[in-house]
Protein backbone atom coordinates (compact mmCIF):
# COMPACT_ATOMS: atom_id res chain seq x y z
CA UNK A 1 0.00 0.00 0.00
CA UNK A 2 2.81 2.42 0.90
CA UNK A 3 4.69 1.60 -2.30
CA UNK A 4 1.61 2.31 -4.42
CA UNK A 5 1.09 5.61 -2.60
CA UNK A 6 4.75 6.50 -3.17
CA UNK A 7 4.44 5.70 -6.88
CA UNK A 8 1.37 7.90 -7.21
CA UNK A 9 3.03 10.76 -5.34
CA UNK A 10 6.21 10.64 -7.44
CA UNK A 11 4.24 10.40 -10.68
CA UNK A 12 2.44 13.65 -9.84
CA UNK A 13 5.62 15.61 -9.13
CA UNK A 14 7.82 17.40 -11.61
CA UNK A 15 11.06 15.42 -12.16
CA UNK A 16 13.24 17.89 -10.20
CA UNK A 17 10.81 17.88 -7.27
CA UNK A 18 10.62 14.08 -7.34
CA UNK A 19 14.42 13.87 -7.26
CA UNK A 20 14.47 16.10 -4.18
CA UNK A 21 11.81 13.98 -2.48
CA UNK A 22 13.85 10.82 -3.07
CA UNK A 23 16.97 12.58 -1.75
CA UNK A 24 15.01 13.57 1.37
CA UNK A 25 13.90 9.94 1.81
CA UNK A 26 17.49 8.71 1.59
CA UNK A 27 18.55 11.34 4.15
CA UNK A 28 15.80 10.20 6.51
CA UNK A 29 16.91 6.59 6.05
CA UNK A 30 20.48 7.48 6.99
CA UNK A 31 19.04 8.98 10.16
CA UNK A 32 17.20 5.76 10.98
CA UNK A 33 13.75 6.34 9.46
CA UNK A 34 13.58 3.92 6.51
CA UNK A 35 9.81 4.06 5.92
CA UNK A 36 9.86 6.50 3.00
CA UNK A 37 12.87 5.08 1.18
CA UNK A 38 11.51 1.55 1.57
CA UNK A 39 8.20 2.58 -0.01
CA UNK A 40 9.97 4.40 -2.84
CA UNK A 41 12.27 1.45 -3.44
CA UNK A 42 9.35 -0.94 -3.70
CA UNK A 43 7.54 1.47 -6.03
CA UNK A 44 10.56 1.58 -8.34
CA UNK A 45 10.84 -2.22 -8.32
CA UNK A 46 7.17 -2.89 -9.05
CA UNK A 47 6.79 -3.61 -12.80
CA UNK A 48 3.03 -3.07 -12.50
CA UNK A 49 3.36 0.24 -10.70
CA UNK A 50 2.14 3.61 -11.91
CA UNK A 51 5.62 5.08 -12.47
CA UNK A 52 6.13 5.36 -16.22
CA UNK A 53 9.59 4.68 -17.60
CA UNK A 54 9.72 8.12 -19.19
CA UNK A 55 9.02 9.79 -15.85
CA UNK A 56 11.68 7.74 -14.07
CA UNK A 57 14.15 8.66 -16.82
CA UNK A 58 13.28 12.33 -16.34
CA UNK A 59 13.81 12.02 -12.57
CA UNK A 60 17.19 10.41 -13.26
CA UNK A 61 18.17 13.30 -15.56
CA UNK A 62 17.06 15.86 -12.97
CA UNK A 63 18.96 14.11 -10.16
CA UNK A 64 22.06 13.87 -12.33
CA UNK A 65 21.87 17.57 -13.16
CA UNK A 66 21.40 18.42 -9.47
CA UNK A 67 24.39 16.29 -8.43
CA UNK A 68 22.44 13.70 -6.42
CA UNK A 69 24.27 10.37 -7.00
CA UNK A 70 22.39 8.73 -4.12
CA UNK A 71 19.21 9.34 -6.15
CA UNK A 72 20.51 8.39 -9.60
CA UNK A 73 21.86 5.13 -8.14
CA UNK A 74 18.34 4.14 -7.11
CA UNK A 75 17.10 4.58 -10.67
CA UNK A 76 19.62 2.48 -12.63
CA UNK A 77 19.25 -1.20 -13.54
CA UNK A 78 22.57 -2.75 -14.66
CA UNK A 79 23.05 -6.51 -14.83
CA UNK A 80 24.25 -8.62 -11.86
CA UNK A 81 27.96 -8.77 -10.96
CA UNK A 82 27.93 -12.47 -11.85
CA UNK A 83 25.59 -14.02 -14.39
CA UNK A 84 23.68 -17.03 -13.07
CA UNK A 85 24.55 -20.38 -14.65
CA UNK A 86 22.74 -23.62 -13.90
CA UNK A 87 24.94 -25.84 -11.67
CA UNK A 88 26.13 -29.00 -13.38
CA UNK A 89 24.96 -31.04 -10.39
CA UNK A 90 21.52 -29.42 -10.26
CA UNK A 91 19.48 -32.62 -10.08
CA UNK A 92 18.64 -33.73 -6.53
CA UNK A 93 17.83 -37.46 -6.48
CA UNK A 94 15.41 -37.00 -3.57
CA UNK A 95 13.39 -34.40 -5.50
CA UNK A 96 13.71 -35.66 -9.07
CA UNK A 97 10.46 -37.65 -8.93
CA UNK A 98 8.38 -34.71 -7.69
CA UNK A 99 6.36 -32.41 -9.94
CA UNK A 100 6.61 -28.64 -9.63
CA UNK A 101 3.18 -28.58 -7.98
CA UNK A 102 4.24 -31.18 -5.41
CA UNK A 103 7.40 -29.22 -4.60
CA UNK A 104 5.39 -26.02 -4.09
CA UNK A 105 2.95 -27.83 -1.80
CA UNK A 106 5.80 -29.27 0.29
CA UNK A 107 7.52 -25.89 0.48
CA UNK A 108 4.37 -24.30 1.93
CA UNK A 109 3.80 -26.63 4.87
CA UNK A 110 6.59 -29.18 5.35
CA UNK A 111 8.49 -29.29 8.64
CA UNK A 112 11.57 -31.31 7.62
CA UNK A 113 14.52 -28.86 7.54
CA UNK A 114 16.53 -31.17 5.27
CA UNK A 115 13.76 -31.26 2.67
CA UNK A 116 13.24 -27.51 2.89
CA UNK A 117 16.99 -26.99 2.41
CA UNK A 118 16.92 -29.19 -0.68
CA UNK A 119 13.98 -27.28 -2.12
CA UNK A 120 15.76 -23.99 -1.46
CA UNK A 121 18.98 -25.30 -3.02
CA UNK A 122 17.19 -26.10 -6.27
CA UNK A 123 16.36 -22.42 -6.42
CA UNK A 124 13.22 -22.48 -8.53
CA UNK A 125 11.72 -19.03 -7.83
CA UNK A 126 8.13 -20.31 -7.80
CA UNK A 127 9.04 -22.93 -5.19
CA UNK A 128 11.12 -20.46 -3.16
CA UNK A 129 8.18 -18.04 -3.05
CA UNK A 130 6.07 -20.75 -1.39
CA UNK A 131 8.93 -21.71 0.90
CA UNK A 132 9.30 -18.15 2.12
CA UNK A 133 5.67 -18.18 3.26
CA UNK A 134 6.16 -21.32 5.34
CA UNK A 135 5.46 -20.20 8.95
CA UNK A 136 8.16 -22.57 10.19
CA UNK A 137 10.91 -20.89 8.16
CA UNK A 138 13.51 -19.21 10.39
CA UNK A 139 15.55 -16.07 9.80
CA UNK A 140 18.78 -18.08 9.68
CA UNK A 141 17.29 -20.24 6.95
CA UNK A 142 16.23 -17.16 4.97
CA UNK A 143 19.79 -15.82 5.29
CA UNK A 144 21.12 -19.12 3.91
CA UNK A 145 18.86 -18.74 0.87
CA UNK A 146 19.96 -15.13 0.37
CA UNK A 147 23.67 -15.98 0.68
CA UNK A 148 23.61 -19.02 -1.60
CA UNK A 149 25.97 -18.88 -4.57
CA UNK A 150 25.16 -19.42 -7.35
CA UNK A 151 21.67 -18.06 -6.86
CA UNK A 152 19.03 -17.06 -9.37
CA UNK A 153 18.41 -13.28 -9.36
CA UNK A 154 14.68 -14.09 -9.42
CA UNK A 155 15.07 -16.03 -6.16
CA UNK A 156 16.70 -13.05 -4.45
CA UNK A 157 13.98 -10.76 -5.76
CA UNK A 158 11.31 -13.18 -4.47
CA UNK A 159 12.99 -13.15 -1.05
CA UNK A 160 13.00 -9.36 -0.95
CA UNK A 161 9.36 -9.25 -2.07
CA UNK A 162 8.30 -10.88 1.21
CA UNK A 163 7.98 -8.09 3.78
CA UNK A 164 8.50 -10.62 6.56
CA UNK A 165 12.09 -11.09 5.37
CA UNK A 166 13.17 -7.87 3.64
CA UNK A 167 12.76 -6.01 6.97
CA UNK A 168 15.29 -8.32 8.66
CA UNK A 169 18.74 -6.64 8.46
CA UNK A 170 20.64 -9.94 8.23
CA UNK A 171 18.54 -11.07 5.28
CA UNK A 172 18.78 -7.68 3.55
CA UNK A 173 22.58 -7.64 3.94
CA UNK A 174 22.89 -11.16 2.52
CA UNK A 175 20.79 -10.18 -0.50
CA UNK A 176 22.77 -6.97 -1.13
CA UNK A 177 26.12 -8.80 -0.90
CA UNK A 178 25.20 -11.67 -3.18
CA UNK A 179 27.08 -11.18 -6.49
CA UNK A 180 24.10 -12.65 -8.37
CA UNK A 181 21.67 -9.97 -7.13
CA UNK A 182 20.38 -7.40 -9.58
CA UNK A 183 22.08 -4.09 -8.68
CA UNK A 184 18.66 -2.47 -9.16
CA UNK A 185 17.56 -4.37 -6.05
CA UNK A 186 20.77 -4.05 -4.02
CA UNK A 187 20.87 -0.29 -4.56
CA UNK A 188 17.42 0.09 -3.02
CA UNK A 189 18.43 -1.95 0.02
CA UNK A 190 21.61 -0.01 0.82
CA UNK A 191 20.06 3.17 2.32
CA UNK A 192 18.17 1.04 4.85
CA UNK A 193 21.24 -0.78 6.19
CA UNK A 194 23.21 0.17 9.32
CA UNK A 195 26.50 2.00 8.71
CA UNK A 196 28.80 -0.96 9.61
CA UNK A 197 27.15 -3.17 6.98
CA UNK A 198 27.31 -0.38 4.39
CA UNK A 199 31.03 0.04 5.16
CA UNK A 200 31.62 -3.67 4.57
CA UNK A 201 29.77 -3.55 1.26
CA UNK A 202 31.83 -0.52 0.20
CA UNK A 203 34.94 -2.72 0.46
CA UNK A 204 33.47 -5.96 -0.90
CA UNK A 205 34.98 -6.67 -4.32
CA UNK A 206 32.41 -9.39 -5.02
CA UNK A 207 29.52 -6.92 -5.30
CA UNK A 208 28.77 -4.75 -8.34
CA UNK A 209 30.90 -1.60 -8.73
CA UNK A 210 27.83 0.65 -8.81
CA UNK A 211 26.66 -0.84 -5.50
CA UNK A 212 30.04 -0.20 -3.90
CA UNK A 213 30.02 3.35 -5.23
CA UNK A 214 26.65 4.08 -3.63
CA UNK A 215 27.85 2.52 -0.36
CA UNK A 216 30.83 4.90 -0.36
CA UNK A 217 28.57 7.87 -1.10
CA UNK A 218 26.19 6.97 1.72
CA UNK A 219 29.07 6.67 4.17
CA UNK A 220 30.32 10.11 3.17
CA UNK A 221 26.85 11.59 3.62
CA UNK A 222 26.53 9.96 7.05
CA UNK A 223 29.86 11.47 8.09
CA UNK A 224 28.97 14.91 6.79
CA UNK A 225 31.71 14.77 4.13
CA UNK A 226 29.28 14.94 1.22
CA UNK A 227 26.42 17.38 1.15
CA UNK A 228 23.46 17.96 -1.11
CA UNK A 229 23.77 21.05 -3.33
CA UNK A 230 21.47 23.98 -2.54
CA UNK A 231 18.23 24.14 -4.54
CA UNK A 232 18.58 25.61 -8.00
CA UNK A 233 16.61 28.68 -9.10
CA UNK A 234 14.05 26.53 -10.89
CA UNK A 235 13.48 24.03 -8.07
CA UNK A 236 10.94 26.11 -6.18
Amino acid sequence: MRSRAAARALSRLAPAAAAEVIADAVELALGGDVTAVAAIGQALLDPRGSLAYEHVAAIYAAASERGLPEVTALLVAPGPRRAFAEPLDKADPKLAHLTLGQKKALARVHRDPDLLARLAAEGDPTVVRELLRNPLLTESFAVRIAARRPCRPETLRALHAERRWRTRPAVAVAIARNPHVEPELALKILPMLPAPEVAEIAQDATVHAVVRALAVRLLLVRRGLARRPPPGPGDG
